[in-house]
């Protein structure tokens, strides 16, 4: 590796992510830069969509840097939504403000990209014959700048004009007294298609698939808002990386279906007439995850056009009826709908009748031909991943990008591809773009690639390369969240690459949302790069990359809730959060009735829920008491209804659920007083409920397991009802407890062995291990009752819960172990939101049906 390379860093492109990387790289790291782009100047896809009615849909203020304060404050933007003449403007004040020009060369198109194996370096050849070599290329080619291929034959014969929306001239065009044609209505088209019909003679849409466009609602910023904004920089800026989508809109409401039609109606006006995102990512959470909550988001959509078109059979032609709201990138118009109104457009229908040909006249269709002067392409974009492929990229042992993904994009967090070395792909697929704020999306993802690059070097090392593991874990992800959601329910959307004839269909962007995914990044970094190689070093794939993608997603709604780790939180917040998890839950089973009552505990009267299956009058059922979790220091009672009732149900058991004293106001030992008396007064009540007591069982779920493997040591010792069998789910087991899982997955998801160390010391009153309340204490676990101990793969308490479970089965207790695999900590209590819970409810009611037939064969239910 005697090559010394002619730069440092190649970098291909000058939109945002190019001229943020240059100036990342070059201004900031200190590195060595050439930087590349086609264009004669910046700006990127501003640079090249200059058609009429182009504008930015995100607010301006929001769409721009924010790396700088006082480049956040030294530009004044005019419009809410700024048109892409001024944002053009920005990204050339910002080329000049950095000094970025001297770095490119302009009107030079990347051709190719070759990696040495030998010599650790890329050579990168551009259309002026000429080649550099670098260490590390950073593409920042863009996801929407390859237009699809013309699929209408005869263009070249067409004697008018002929435009495509990508490539509109500079000068400008002049339409005026013109027959124009405009084939395609995607948001390209939505924005264009009423600048035009101001400008021509008549205008022609040729309509495919129609598509639900929500007003964009710009209007001129003044001084007194733009200062306030400015005022508010920091708090907007993190506002905005706790949203979903990147930019500081109000949370939605959780379901379109929780609420009235009135309400759920005045929340859809109130955010179709928003502007920007908001009708998608601030009325209702499930609008993209549940098609009937969708339905009533697209219906209301669809009846607003219908109020809009004043002919009927055009509003019918306008109202998309082939797929969800959401599912095709949402568009946002200005006039578009009363274009149609116009005396000077026609809107044509070409899915009856599909465009054929070209012709030197006009637009033939298969049942008429359109004499026009002038043609207008805005039928879409090669995205994700067509910028790439056309480069030319060849990486170890020759292999070629377009090889690599033949059937789909093969990323690791759609910045690093396995096999191609010291490539960074900003924004690249998979990665969350398409429903992320661009400028803040590429912030993360240069900001990502610039501290890889220092810690690279840092080393001593010349190569950083993504593993194939890390890429297929995160295929996994991408794919497993888009179907959580209705977005593969789009027949044809540059989502999947479905709008590319022969393209492979297949999720081309990470869906988890902004807060989730730059958890996921933080945490491969904080594990020294977990999933990539740094020269022969490779460090494994981090837990939230491996989580079920739908534990996933829970982890991401934490995160943008409460980006703080729970142990940061006070008392007070962490048992509101503790509480929330209901929500998170499917609704208790309607068949189990539910009645609250008191039981004596050890200091006084405590509240009990009791949960009874409508089996119960068939004969005395057994008895389940559950103990609930919260860390000593949280949870309740109501928290366990669901899983409760499911037990109850599945299982045809009475299921008592006794609240306990909590710490720090009252550490141990009164918890553990509170669910021995409980036990007892179980045993005493359940004939009343329908219950067997010599069918008496006891599960508990994370601290409430803790207290179930204390209890059934203290009856043992002690005397007091006899315990059937006990389920442990994912308990505590010993605050001193040094396993591989609790060094490995110390930062979660979704909590941390920080907080779990601060919650054993406040239910311990201090450092001290007594038996009474630390299982992992125990002098002996002989005699206890015979055991089910569950535990989830991404738990820091995993080792110790199945260490526990050896312990007892070489002092020849029963011991049954389940591990369900990429859940967390906690998951009995997210069936409302990962499917895959019930895997945990599953194992408790098969053990307990077969533990209730051995005790009935056994002959010691009383009748």
């Amino acid at each position: 590796m005697a090559h010394t390379p002619d730069v440092d860093v190649v970098v291909v492109g000058a939109g945002f992510a190019g001229l943020y990387s240059t100036h990342r790289l070059r201004n900031l790291l200190g590195l060595t830069v050439q930087s590349f782009d086609a264009g004669s100047g910046p700006g990127g896809t501003w640079f090249w969509n200059r058609y009429p009615g182009a504008r930015c849909d995100i607010e301006s203020a929001w769409y721009s840097y924010s790396f700088d304060e006082d480049l956040q404050r030294e530009w004044r933007w005019s419009e809410r939504f700024a048109a892409q003449p001024e944002i053009l403007r920005y990204l050339e004040h910002v080329t000049d403000r950095f000094d970025l020009r001297r770095s490119y060369r302009w009107n030079t198109r990347v051709t190719g990209a070759v990696w040495s194996d030998d010599d650790h370096l890329w050579t990168v050849s551009t259309d002026d014959g000429a080649t550099t070599t670098a260490r590390f290329v950073v593409s920042c080619a863009g996801n929407l700048n390859v237009p699809k291929e013309n699929e209408f034959p005869g263009q070249e014969t067409f004697t008018g004009e002929v435009y495509r929306t990508s490539a509109w001239p500079h000068e400008g065009v002049d339409l005026a007294g013109k027959r124009v044609g405009v084939i395609g209505t995607g948001a390209t088209g939505i924005q264009l298609i009423p600048r035009v019909a101001e400008q021509a003679a008549h205008v022609t849409v040729f309509q495919r698939t129609p598509n639900f466009a929500c007003p964009l609602g710009n209007r001129p910023v003044d001084d007194a808002e733009f200062a306030d904004i400015t005022g508010n920089y920091p708090e907007l800026r993190r506002r905005s990386r706790a949203n979903f989508g990147g930019a500081p809109y109000p949370d939605p409401m959780p379901s379109a279906l929780a609420v009235s039609d009135e309400v759920r109606d005045a929340e859809y006006a109130k955010y179709y007439d928003g502007g920007g995102f908001r009708m998608l990512l601030s009325a209702f959470a499930d609008v993209i995850i549940d098609k009937r909550a969708n339905d009533t988001a697209s219906d209301y959509i669809r009846d607003r056009i219908r109020e809009r078109v004043t002919d009927p059979a055009t509003a019918e032609l306008l109202c998309p009826t082939d797929h969800p709201y959401g599912t095709k990138r949402a568009p946002f118009e200005t006039g578009y709908y009363e274009a149609f109104n116009r005396e000077n457009v026609d809107l044509v229908d070409v899915r009856p009748a599909p465009i054929e040909a070209i012709t030197p006249a006009g637009v033939r269709t298969a049942d008429a031909e359109y004499a026009l002067d002038v043609i207008v392409l805005a039928t879409g974009f090669d995205a994700f991943t067509g910028s790439l492929l056309k480069m030319g990229y060849v990486g170890r042992g020759g292999r070629t990008l377009t090889d690599k993904w033949e059937h789909g994009p093969s990323t690791y967090l759609g910045i690093a591809v396995p096999e191609f070395p010291n490539l960074f792909t900003i924004t690249g697929p998979q990665s969350p773009v398409a429903l992320y704020n661009n400028p803040l999306a590429i912030e993360d993802h240069v900001e990502f690639a610039a501290r890889a690059i220092a810690h690279t070097r840092d080393r001593g090392a010349t190569t950083f390369e993504a593993t194939e593991d890390a890429a297929a874990e995160w295929g996994r992800m991408t794919v497993g969240i888009g179907d959580l959601t209705l977005l593969p329910l789009a027949p044809s959307s540059f989502y999947t690459g479905s709008n590319v004839p022969g393209k492979p269909r297949v999720m081309l962007f990470f869906a988890g949302g902004a807060p989730l995914y730059r958890a996921m990044c933080d945490q491969v970094e904080a594990t020294g790069y977990g999933g990539f190689a740094i020269d022969d070093a490779q460090a494994p794939v981090p837990p939230m990359v491996l989580l079920d993608p739908a534990a996933a997603m829970v982890t991401g709604i934490m995160a943008s809730r409460e980006p703080r780790p729970f142990e940061q939180l006070t008392l007070d917040e962490q048992r509101a959060a503790f509480e929330s998890f209901v929500h998170l839950q499917r609704p208790p089973r309607a068949s189990v009735t539910t009645t609250e009552t008191t039981y004596p505990g050890a200091a006084g009267p405590r509240r009990a829920l009791v949960h009874v299956p409508a089996a119960a009058g068939a004969g005395p059922l057994p008895v389940v008491l559950f103990l609930h979790p919260g860390g000593w220091v949280g949870g309740s009672v109501d928290v366990s209804v669901e899983p409760c009732s499911v037990i109850a149900e599945e299982l045809g058991a009475v299921v008592i659920a006794p609240s306990y004293r909590l710490a720090p106001e009252d550490p141990q030992p009164a918890a553990g007083d509170d669910v021995y008396a409980a036990l007892h007064w179980a045993a005493e009540v359940a004939h009343e409920y329908g219950g067997d007591p010599a069918q008496l069982f006891v599960v508990g779920e994370s601290a409430g397991a803790t207290l179930a493997a204390c209890l059934g040591a203290r009856v043992r010792d002690e005397g007091g009802p006899a315990i059937a069998g006990q389920v442990l789910v994912y308990p505590a087991i010993d605050p001193q407890a040094d396993t591989p899982s609790r060094r490995d997955l110390a930062a979660g998801p979704p909590i941390t062995v920080a907080a779990m160390d601060d919650m054993w010391r406040a239910y311990l009153g201090g450092d001290a291990r007594p038996a009474a309340a630390v299982p992992g204490a125990l002098a002996s676990v002989e005699a206890l009752p015979p055991t089910l101990l569950v535990t989830v793969e991404l738990d820091p308490l995993r080792d110790e819960g199945e260490q526990f479970a050896a312990r007892l089965a070489d002092a020849g207790v029963p011991v049954e172990t389940v591990r369900v695999d990429r859940l967390v900590h906690g998951a009995l209590n997210m069936s409302g939101a990962v499917p895959r819970a019930h895997e945990i409810t599953d194992a408790i009611v098969a053990h307990l049906r077969a533990r209730v037939g051995d005790v009935a064969v056994a002959g010691t239910s009383t009748p």
